[in-house]
């Protein structure tokens, strides 16, 4: 008979738990099970066996929105909840069972060596959920702008190709002039913004000459509803979302902001955005390159505004997944493949990616450099990770981020390869000579 592990306590009276969609499984001591339903009534007869067994720490893995009631009612009851990543808690291949999941939970919680998910408490939790719903949505109606566009292609109407997106302002009006029977180029032509009449028209008129079809005009008509919707259900969200901020900010000391930047895709029609978010945080984030108030919200329900469960910058990096991975066995080391980032390193990686091509900005000369040593993907994440370093200073340090600016960063890199150079000279006991030029 194998022998059973044991593990050090470092946690007394602690459960484990595995939650699915129609049962609770919990182990209480790591060797007894006890099942209970996931109705509401299931999660209050699961709560009172805990107390009964005098359980004061709960651990539990974050499987899909199943978790996130029954978590919310434990703590409401004073009980301490670990929330685990699943990957932290995998056993041996042809193990795995929900009675031996929850047991294997219970002992690694007691020997102290599960780390706890961040979870937003209260209305952070729900300002989470809405910004992430208000990105789903957003993502669900670029479906119906694609079938547009491929409406408009099957009449060989080539809007797409002369403007830069059809369900941009000149592309919507134009398009429903269309629908409500327009056919005249020029007139559709006098709807677009100055600056397409100004610099596309003549493309633009070529681009309308197309066959009309009255079933492709129905399609896409039927996808310009269905785009509206979602166009109305994102500004309903923005109204839920700025009525959270309203509540949150309240009684929070101003905070002085700077200019505020533009944002060109998906702006959250919200009233003080700026301010409301220096407010929340005690620091304009807006100020760091790449990073507006939207990616500053969208920040908030991901990361929390205390920074204090990250000692250090290095550990709130390896959290966000932007830290690169190195595998040393023996004489052997090598970087190797990363986990995927989470939601806010994700955030950050979208900001970075934006600045890879800035003519201005230290950042993007910064990536713009290991690019063409390595690729792409390694520059962006190394570019995420001096975004998140930034965010994760002003914060903690309350130091704003003061750009340098290309020039500035080109010249640091320049005096680095010098005192390079002179080492290497030193070394081979050779001379540096400047080259001076002639006036």
């Amino acid at each position: 008979m194998a022998k059973e592990a044991i593990f050090e306590t470092v946690h007394e009276n602690v459960a484990g738990i595995d939650i699915g969609a129609e049962q609770i499984y919990v182990s209480p001591d790591g060797k007894e099970v006890t099942v209970f339903e996931t109705f509401t009534s299931g999660y209050h007869a699961c709560a009172r066996y805990l107390k009964e067994k005098g359980i004061e720490k709960v651990a539990m893995e974050a499987t899909g929105v199943y978790w996130i009631a029954f978590y919310f009612l434990l703590e409401e009851l004073g009980m301490m909840v670990c929330l685990v990543n699943p990957k932290e808690t995998k056993q041996v291949k042809g193990r795995k069972t929900d009675v031996k999941d929850c047991q294997w939970i219970q002992r690694l919680f007691t020997a102290g060596i599960l780390r706890h998910s961040f979870i937003p408490e209260g209305k952070y939790m729900e300002l989470r959920m809405l910004v992430r719903e208000r990105v789903d949505i957003i993502d669900m109606g670029s479906t119906y702008v694609n079938k547009m566009q491929k409406c408009l292609e099957l009449m060989n109407i080539k809007l797409k190709e002369v403007i830069s997106q059809i369900h941009g302002a000149s592309g919507i009006r134009m398009i429903k002039s269309i629908l409500s029977g327009e056919r005249n180029a020029a007139n559709l032509l006098s709807l677009c913004d100055e600056r397409i009449q100004k610099n596309k028209k003549a493309k633009v008129l070529k681009a309308l000459e197309g066959t009309y079809n009255d079933t492709y005009l129905y399609m896409l008509g039927q996808n310009m509803e269905l785009w509206e919707i979602h166009q109305d259900r994102i500004e309903k969200i923005d109204t839920k979302i700025a009525q959270l901020l309203d509540e949150l900010s309240m009684n929070k000391e101003e905070v002085p902001t700077g200019k505020t930047k533009r944002i060109r895709h998906h702006a959250p029609k919200i009233q003080g955005l700026q301010s409301t978010m220096a407010r929340l945080y005690g620091v304009d984030l807006s100020s760091i390159s790449g990073m507006n108030d939207y990616t500053v919200l969208r920040l908030i329900g991901e990361t929390g505004t205390d920074m204090s469960r990250f000692p250090t910058a290095k550990q709130f990096i390896s959290w966000l997944c932007l830290s690169p991975k190195t595998h040393k066995s023996g004489k052997i080391k090598k970087n190797v493949r990363g986990t995927p980032c989470n939601p806010a390193g994700q955030i950050f990686k979208e900001c970075a990616q934006g600045l890879m091509n800035s003519k201005f900005i230290a950042i993007g000369a910064f990536m713009r450099r290991i690019r063409g040593r390595k690729d792409s993907g390694i520059a962006i994440k190394a570019g995420a990770r001096k975004l998140a370093l930034a965010y994760y200073n002003a914060l903690t340090k309350g130091m704003a981020y003061v750009e340098q600016g290309t020039k500035q960063y080109e010249e640091q890199i320049k005096r680095r390869e010098l005192i390079s150079l002179k080492k290497l000279a030193k070394k081979y006991n050779m001379q540096l000579i400047e080259n001076q030029m002639a006036a």
